[in-house]
């Protein structure tokens, strides 16, 4: 009995991990639909996301970055098709910049 135990624990811990490690694109890029939200310009940077089996493929994406009141946000765009020095614009939470995504997605 105490076996099962440490499995569904094992189980839930493994589960809630992957929920953290991809919140980006499962609560925040949902949530912004339920905030106040402004637009803004953001520039492709040279900085990558990769995606899975990006080692075999060559699959990535660039980051973009926004300043509000001083203060830089950096998120990926998703997009394979951005190049660096691209200029975008982004819908960012006026309580909260760093839930934010590109006006495409």
């Amino acid at each position: 009995m105490l076996n099962k135990f440490w499995q569904k624990s094992f189980l839930i811990l493994v589960f809630a991990l992957l929920i953290y490690l991809n919140r980006n694109i499962l609560i925040y890029r949902n949530a912004i639909d339920h905030l106040d939200t402004k637009e803004i310009n953001a520039k492709i940077i040279n900085k990558k996301e990769r995606g899975r089996r990006s080692h075999m493929f060559e699959f990535y994406s660039y980051y973009y970055e926004f300043d509000i009141n001083g203060k830089a946000y950096q998120n990926p765009s998703y997009n394979r098709k951005y190049k660096i020095g691209d200029s975008i614009r982004v819908i960012y939470s006026t309580q909260f910049p760093f839930i934010n995504k590109t006006t495409e997605d």
